[in-house]
């Protein structure tokens, strides 16, 4: 339809901040982009837009017809999105939040093996340790530690990690070995600002207080600066096997870790779950299983 030319091209100018990255985002050339909304301006008879060397900005009448044109896209995305998914196409935009190295690696391949296989998936993965609000920020999926305590999410567990305690040889050799979570006060320790050190010891949970003069809310820079000797890290397992296995790190006070933590996947609960994200859900649970 001639209506709807130059309305993507206008609206990514808008969001994007700018007619070269509107140009980038949408693969096409700057000058493209430009005589789009130009032909656009034309046809309606208005500037939608100011335009300076150094800034785009909207005009009051742009501002009102940017906000109906987004609604007309979006309304436009998810009519294509429900005919491809009528038909059981994986098609349309999954948003994933996932933490740490687990999102950083096992959660980045799935995904592009996912979006291989489906050419008409578009993929925003999102790594943050921060607990994101699945809901209220738009999210269709996230990959978490523990079962959540959200009741409107359904989750799937998918796997379980252990978390160790760690030190390396050289720390060990000139402080000692812990035997039980106590000896920990007389030992530098590694931790997050607001970390919490659990143990277990038969059925009893119990929490133990650390300190160091090293912290980072970094679980890499954690483990590197426990393999250069600084202190006791207590970390997932995925953060530390390989080097245990290495024997760059010894693990300690195994008798007392805590129970393994639950690896699961988490989305909103809705009457009709998108086929796009369902198809990734049996792809994520079944890529665990092999």
């Amino acid at each position: 339809m001639r209506e709807l030319d130059g309305l993507a091209e206008f609206c990514a100018v808008v969001t994007e901040g700018g007619f070269t990255r509107a140009s980038e985002t949408l693969g096409v050339s700057t000058s493209f982009i430009s005589r789009r909304v130009a032909e656009l301006e034309a046809r309606l008879g208005v500037r939608l837009l100011h335009r300076t060397t150094r800034s785009v900005n909207l005009t009051d009448i742009g501002a009102l017809y940017y906000e109906r044109a987004n609604v007309i896209l979006d309304d436009i995305a998810t009519l294509e999105t429900d005919l491809a998914e009528q038909q059981n196409l994986v098609k349309g935009r999954v948003r994933v939040a996932a933490a740490g190295l687990f999102g950083e690696t096992w959660v980045t391949e799935q995904l592009s093996e996912f979006a291989s296989r489906h050419p008409q998936i578009e993929v925003e993965l999102n790594i943050t340790e921060r607990l994101v609000d699945l809901i209220r920020e738009g999210f269709d999926l996230a990959v978490r530690y523990g079962m959540p305590d959200d009741q409107d999410l359904v989750v799937r567990k998918i796997g379980k990690r252990r978390i160790k305690v760690c030190a390396s040889p050289s720390y060990l050799e000139r402080h000692g070995l812990p035997d039980t979570p106590s000896d920990l006060s007389a030992h530098t320790c590694l931790a997050a600002p607001g970390q919490r050190w659990m143990f277990r010891e038969g059925s009893a949970a119990f929490e133990v207080k650390v300190s160091g003069r090293w912290s980072s809310n970094n679980a890499a820079a954690l483990v590197k600066a426990c393999k250069a000797g600084l202190g006791i890290v207590r970390l997932g397992e995925n953060y530390l096997n390989a080097d245990i296995e290495a024997g760059h790190l010894v693990r300690l006070l195994e008798d007392f870790e805590t129970d393994p933590q639950d690896i699961v996947l988490a989305y909103p609960s809705r009457d009709r779950l998108p086929h796009r994200v369902r198809a990734l859900v049996t792809f994520l649970v079944d890529a665990r299983k092999e």
